[in-house]
């Protein structure tokens, strides 16, 4: 799901669809497109064009035109793969192209539909019930989140997105918790970590409980939560604290309202790995115009149940076919592997029981 105010650290553009940003019709698209290919092919002529997956075409202020494209082999995406932007003028004079795109080697794609055992299960087990501050301010929605399984259908991961929880009690021992006067959570204190293209090292449990501590301190100073409570993601594969580059650790704190996860409505601290000192604070609210002390008041209690939910969603769900990097040959090339992923493109609205086409998590 894409977070309000962020830029596509390729492209620098805002990803949220506001301001002189405007869609191209399907003929503007096909006359850039056309355009775009034949820089693509005088500045990249490593790139099979075959291979190029249009995302998204679109005027951007100043009469300029962004194209997106990611990538696919026959027809099947390469999930979270490279993307190419291509910035042009009106005229179609190229401005900019950036890209992170490399030879790759695919495995041969399917030879038929996916295995027999993928499907889903006969029960609402896997549904998860979760806020959504993208699709809306107030109502809850029942989830089907997407697993990824090998070209057997053996899954691939089970790691949990959207729970467990661990709770985070801010009492300190059973007494109310002594806090500093909060100054305001601003969109960005202090510095973010620089990118990195080296794979961090795993984090050590002194690391881990030096960055709780500064987590757990920063909660202390902040505003007492109304109407929702913090909480860490704590799975056994996915969890609140991730090694992050440029010597930091990234925890992500979730707000959980009615026990529901907000989506869109993280904490989002990094810590340094040395020293656990704070560097930096990003509060997903910041970016929405809502009042941070108040705005879980909004949020509904779900109105139907998960086997209601279930009923409605269970007919909707897909088993596709995609390509999903898994590492790097002797020349440093990566590589894809066929994998089938179970998803819906619906959610179910759990104050009115209605289902809406909606992304709202990936695997």
């Amino acid at each position: 799901m894409t977070k309000r105010g962020n830029r596509e650290s390729l492209s620098g553009i805002r990803t949220e669809w506001s301001g002189g940003l405007r869609f191209l019709s399907d003929e503007e698209s096909a006359r850039y497109a056309a355009i775009a290919r034949r820089h693509i092919a005088d500045t990249r002529p490593d790139i099979e064009q075959a291979e190029l997956l249009p995302v998204r075409a679109v005027e951007l202020d100043g009469d300029e035109m962004l194209l997106e494209y990611a990538r696919h082999r026959q027809g099947i995406p390469l999930y979270r793969g490279p993307r190419l932007f291509i910035r042009m003028d009106a005229s179609g004079e190229l401005l900019a192209l950036r890209t992170d795109w490399k030879p790759c080697r695919f495995e041969p794609g399917p030879e038929g539909g996916p295995p027999g055992r993928i499907g889903p299960e006969g029960d609402f087990s896997r549904l998860r019930c979760v806020y959504a501050l993208d699709v809306s301010a107030a109502r809850p929605f029942y989830v089907f989140p997407p697993r990824m399984y090998d070209r057997a259908g053996v899954e691939i991961s089970r790691g949990e997105k959207l729970g467990p929880w661990e709770w985070i009690d801010l009492r300190g021992g059973g007494g109310p918790a002594k806090r500093s006067h909060p100054g305001p959570i601003r969109p960005l204190q202090g510095r973010l970590p620089v990118s990195d293209s080296r794979r961090p090292d795993p984090l050590e449990r002194e690391e881990l409980r030096r960055a709780r501590s500064a987590a757990l301190d920063y909660l202390l100073r902040c505003a007492r939560p109304h109407a929702y409570r913090w909480a860490f993601l704590a799975g056994k594969e996915y969890s609140s604290f991730r090694a992050a580059s440029g010597g930091f650790i990234h925890i992500r704190v979730y707000r959980l309202a009615n026990g529901l996860p907000v989506l869109g409505a993280c904490l989002d601290l990094y810590v340094e790995r040395r020293s656990g000192r704070l560097a930096a604070v990003s509060d997903e609210l910041h970016f929405r115009r809502v009042r941070r002390d108040r705005f879980a008041e909004a949020l509904v209690k779900p109105a139907c149940s998960e086997a209601e939910a279930w009923q409605k969603l269970s007919g909707q769900i897909r088993t596709l076919p995609y390509y999903a990097l898994n590492g790097s040959n002797a020349q440093g090339n990566p590589q894809a592997s066929l994998v089938w992923i179970e998803e819906s493109e619906f959610v179910c609205d759990a104050s009115t029981g209605r289902l809406l086409r909606e992304e709202i998590v990936r695997p």
